[in-house]
């Protein structure tokens, strides 16, 4: 923006110049204002709850609340101050044509002070409540330990590099004014903000494809298996935003339209910050459904509305020819068995017990004429716990 001569009434000079050569529009200019509100309401309100399920769910269980509940909190707290800073300054939610050069006062300027110190810790904290999350589901997998690690430190230190610029670049120093010539010293963020852009897509990339190969290993039916890996692919909509965060940035440092391309980057910032806690909360989502909504009598009496014909569809597989007689139950000694023969522990029983047993029966010749068997039990329980522990904190195997 050229230089103003002293005295000049700044409510009439607009930021930039309109490209098609229009009047600025100062009384009832398009605006994003609603656009930047309503995302951060809707998604905020719908985070605060997933957070309270995740809290309470936690809470409920042996080892109660941990470091990602933690973060998840934080990142919550620092997202909803977040919006309520960024819709505070709706009457700049404009294109730079329309905004007059008085807009850019001392309160405006400290909310985007605060809007920058923010960004970084709210967006590591989201992301790592996430990652902590992989942890507690799967902390035996040395490797997935290791992945964890690594991505955290460079998220940690992407993220809080800015902090300290912040304070350099955007706050006055030696006594001077909150005035447009710190909202100019504060573009030496821009860079770092693209670095920053460019981690943050790597790593939302990182966080989808890092619990995969383990869900996918999972001894569940392979509905269950979808339904896990579901929970974590909606972060691919944090992924669209912060895309779509980074090319909003590009144009602003392009110069092109800032104040408007400002804003639509303010919108996918908090898309992507309320989508990644909202993430991290998937499976406490899933077990506040299977231990509290389902035994419900409300949901009780909707599953009988919607599925009236359950029941009449029992009792005809009931009287199929097939069921009449009951089928026999093995006792489970080593008498039932023969060679080669292999007795497995049934649905019920295998689920209690975490463990698979095998038995092989080989004959052997006694004295008497009969056949004496050798049993031999192969009993392997710990991988079993180890992913019964991973079921239960991803949420599909409730206790």
């Amino acid at each position: 923006m050229a230089s103003i001569p002293p005295g000049t009434d700044l409510s009439k000079i607009p930021l930039a110049a309109n490209p098609s050569g229009a009047p600025p529009n100062f009384i009832n200019p398009p605006s994003l204002a609603p656009a930047v509100q309503g995302v951060g309401i809707a998604l905020g309100i719908v985070s605060i709850c997933l957070v309270v399920v995740r809290v309470r769910a936690h809470s409920k269980l042996n080892r109660g609340v941990g470091v990602d509940d933690l973060c998840c909190v934080l990142a919550l707290l620092l997202a909803i101050s977040y919006t309520g800073v960024v819709s505070s300054t709706g009457k700049l939610a404009r294109h730079s044509w329309d905004i007059p050069v008085s807009f850019l006062d001392a309160p405006y300027i400290k909310k985007i002070f605060v809007m920058s110190l923010f960004y970084g810790p709210m967006l590591f904290l989201a992301k790592a409540a996430i990652l902590l999350l992989y942890l507690r589901a799967f902390q035996p997998k040395m490797w997935l330990r290791v992945g964890v690690y690594i991505t955290l430190a460079i998220l940690f230190c992407s993220y809080f590099m800015t902090v300290p610029l912040v304070f350099v670049y955007c706050m006055p120093h030696n006594g001077r004014a909150w005035d447009i010539n710190v909202l100019s010293n504060c573009d030496h963020l821009e860079t770092p903000g693209l670095v920053q852009g460019a981690i943050n897509i790597a790593a939302d990339v990182t966080i989808f494809i890092l619990p995969l190969p383990i869900i996918f290993r999972l001894h569940m039916p392979t509905n269950k298996k979808i339904a896990v890996a579901s929970m974590f692919a909606t972060g691919l909509f944090a992924l669209i935003a912060s895309v779509l965060t980074m090319y909003y940035r590009t144009l602003n440092v392009r110069g092109i339209d800032p104040s408007w391309t400002g804003v639509e980057t303010y919108i996918c910032v908090q898309a992507e910050v309320y989508v990644a806690i909202c993430v991290s909360c998937m499976p406490s989502l899933a077990r506040f459904w299977k231990t509290t909504v389902v035994e419900t009598k409300l949901y009780g009496s909707l599953q009988s509305l919607f599925h009236p014909m359950k029941s009449s569809q029992g009792s005809i597989r009931s009287g199929h020819p097939n069921s009449s007689s009951p089928r026999q139950k093995s006792s489970g000694s080593s008498s039932d068995l023969r060679k080669g023969q292999h007795y497995e522990l049934g649905k019920r029983e295998a689920a209690h017990s975490f463990s698979t047993i095998e038995t092989y029966a080989e004959p052997e010749s006694r004295e008497d004429g009969g056949i004496m068997k050798k049993v031999t039990t192969d009993v392997s329980s710990q991988a079993a716990t180890e992913e019964e522990e991973a079921k239960c904190a991803l949420g599909f195997n409730a206790v």
